[in-house]
């Protein structure tokens, strides 16, 4: 079996502050996803991923379910869990 990559969790007052707060920013937007939880784990990542994303997800005008569709066939493509 495989082993999974730990989610941080934004309600654990050991994370990283600037991690936290950014954690808890997200679960007020609605964005609470584990993607995002993993990364934190290694929040220099965290960081980068959320500076490309917040151009090509949050800042996009596809509708957010045509987005997730596609997500979810290149997720079914590249034979990955989602």
């Amino acid at each position: 079996m495989a082993e999974r990559i730990p989610l941080v969790d934004p309600d654990d007052e050991n994370v990283d502050a600037d991690t936290r707060a950014l954690l808890l920013g997200m679960r007020e937007l609605g964005g609470d996803f584990n993607v995002i939880r993993a990364l934190a784990n290694h929040p220099k990542l965290l960081e980068g991923f959320m500076s490309v994303s917040s151009v090509g997800y949050w800042g996009s005008s596809v509708d957010p379910a045509l987005r997730e569709l596609a997500y979810l066939t290149a997720s079914t493509e590249n034979e990955c869990h989602y």
